[in-house]
């Protein structure tokens, strides 16, 4: 029970700072001048702003004012994968819990924890292994 309980907890560590980081972004995305910035640009080089501006209308909204609404808009984005890495993590976290009373029912968890975490790539690796050493056990 050693190894699936340490890949596990790997797992667990690997994912709780994936989330900090992802709280980090969602959190201070606002304040980014510099992809503020960047966003602007983009937009004063658009296609479609540049053929508001030749047909001599006044744009309802300047990129400046535009940027500052799409980091808001980004913001929510983001928050959506960080809720995401939550909900895997506590799903680790209970499968953790009961590696020692519940086999089966860990290797289960830690499956499933591993399907929903696949865009992460090692992450899912390391409980797929663990909730398969888990399975051979109580078999």
């Amino acid at each position: 029970m050693k190894t699936p309980k340490m890949l596990t907890l790997i797992s667990l560590v690997l994912l709780v700072l994936i989330f900090i980081a992802s709280l980090f972004f969602t959190i201070t995305l606002p304040q980014n001048q510099s992809m503020e910035q960047t966003v602007a640009r983009y937009l004063e080089n658009d296609p479609k702003y540049q053929r508001t501006l030749d047909s001599e209308e006044t744009p309802s909204i300047s990129p400046d004012e535009m940027a500052a609404e799409t980091m808001s808009a980004l913001q929510v984005f983001f928050a959506i994968p960080t809720i995401y890495i939550a909900i895997i993590a506590i799903i680790v976290l209970i499968g953790y819990a009961i590696i020692s009373k519940r086999p089966k029912a860990a290797a289960l968890t830690l499956f499933s924890a591993g399907v929903l975490s696949l865009a992460t790539v090692i992450i899912p690796v390391l409980l797929f292994i663990a909730g398969g050493m888990l399975k051979k056990r109580s078999a």
